[in-house]
């Protein structure tokens, strides 16, 4: 049975991906969450336990909060890694609150919708930011020495990491508007991914573009090739677009004048030689969780450049095997394995959902780091959604192919 909920499912889910503008507020969310959830669990076990969906989320999450906790064993720095195990291990209670709420059979195409919307706003926040100095919510443009302006919207660091990782629902939803001609929509998006400064990130779009284009000329239901290669030539565009902003941009601020976390994007060939250190003498089970800023502030190669606790390696793969260790490689392993089967399922909006997870915890990511609140903000959201598509969209009826071309 369904459970009554205050408001629309979709508008629940699309606030909850706007809040990741403000970070600490989909934090908050999370935690007003669990705390729901436990005070449910006390009274009415059965309901929580019983519900669609729980099973998964617990097999998913596991798969990082375990080694999480094995790491802990000999973590460099315990506390913030016992925090780290802790909050993905409580994804799994907070889990129950979103998908208490049923989707119905029009909920998926709403959801996809109004996230391309969204990621359409987030990509003129961004242009805003560029030209006037700003965002909307005031953040100023970025100026990182060589490397140009680094824009950042409302979303701070994880700009062009999360428009790329949720990319795919804004094709999905372009693709369901229908016509060749919105596809010039990419172009904003594409280019502002490129314009955060972070290369994994316009990597990360190409090969959700590439990956959803795939998807769709799959799908029984699709057959619009002509649209499908419009929207990858827009995004394309978009790429090159934001490319030459970049370079022709005037810029703003100063090195000295970013926060320490964007300066840690001009040593990320020092962050990745120290990581690939700190698994060497920590194979097994890494220097726990969170605890890369600890071991690199210790290193001679990081003095005088403000390293801090919050640093780590700008790569998704060594933050994985230097924090977590083998036990952490391993988990990684099942977890892409389990996101590859929802891939794979035939329904439309959960191949794409599954696709936007992935990318959420992709290996080659460097802008977010996986174990960060960014980073599990984005998980939180990403495996939820696709949980809740998995459980509630239909299976497609047979359908006969049509070839626009």
């Amino acid at each position: 049975m369904s459970q009554q909920t205050l408001i629309p499912a979709p508008l629940m889910w699309v606030f909850l991906f706007f809040s990741l503008a403000v970070s600490v507020a989909t934090r908050q969310l999370i935690w007003l969450m669990v705390v729901v959830a436990i005070g449910t669990l006390v009274t009415d076990r059965k309901t929580v336990l019983s519900t669609e969906g729980m099973k998964q989320a617990a097999m998913l999450f596991a798969c990082i909060a375990i080694p999480g906790f094995i790491s802990l064993i000999f973590s460099i720095n315990p506390d913030r890694g016992l925090s780290a195990a802790f909050r993905f291990a409580a994804y799994g209670l907070a889990a129950w609150v979103v998908l208490s709420a049923r989707l119905e059979e029009a909920d998926a195409k709403q959801i996809m919708s109004w996230l391309g919307i969204l990621l359409v706003a987030w990509a003129i926040d961004g242009f805003i930011q560029l030209l006037t100095g700003v965002s909307l919510l005031g953040d100023p443009l970025i100026e990182l020495g060589e490397s140009g302006a680094v824009v950042t919207g409302s979303l701070q660091l994880g700009y062009g990491a999360t428009i790329a990782i949720l990319s795919p629902f804004f094709l999905e939803a372009l693709r369901r508007a229908g016509g060749i001609g919105i596809g010039i929509l990419s172009i904003p998006v594409y280019a502002a991914v490129v314009m955060s400064s972070h290369q994994s990130s316009a990597v990360l779009a190409l090969i959700g573009l590439a990956a959803w284009a795939t998807l769709a000329l799959r799908h029984p239901e699709v057959g619009a090739k002509r649209q499908i290669s419009g929207f990858v030539i827009s995004g394309i565009v978009g790429l090159l677009v934001g490319s030459y902003l970049s370079i022709v941009t005037g810029q703003v601020s100063t090195i000295a004048d970013a926060p320490a976390r964007y300066q840690s994007i001009l040593y990320q060939p020092q962050l990745w030689e120290n990581a690939w250190i700190a698994f060497r003498e920590n194979w097994f089970t890494g220097v726990g969780m969170r605890g890369f800023g600890t071991f690199a502030a210790a290193q001679d190669v990081f003095q005088g450049t403000g390293v801090s606790e919050t640093w780590h390696p700008h790569l998704t793969l060594l933050e994985i095997m230097a924090e977590t260790g083998v036990i952490g490689v391993l988990g990684y392993g099942v977890l892409l394995y389990l996101l590859w089967g929802y891939l794979s399922d035939e329904r439309m909006p959960v191949a794409v959902a599954a696709l936007v997870a992935i990318l959420a915890v992709f290996p080659i990511g460097t802008a977010v780091g996986i174990y960060s609140y960014i980073g599990g903000n984005l998980i939180f959201l990403t495996f939820t959604l696709l949980i809740a598509l998995d459980r509630d969209c239909p299976y497609p009826t047979a359908l006969p192919v049509i070839d626009t071309d």
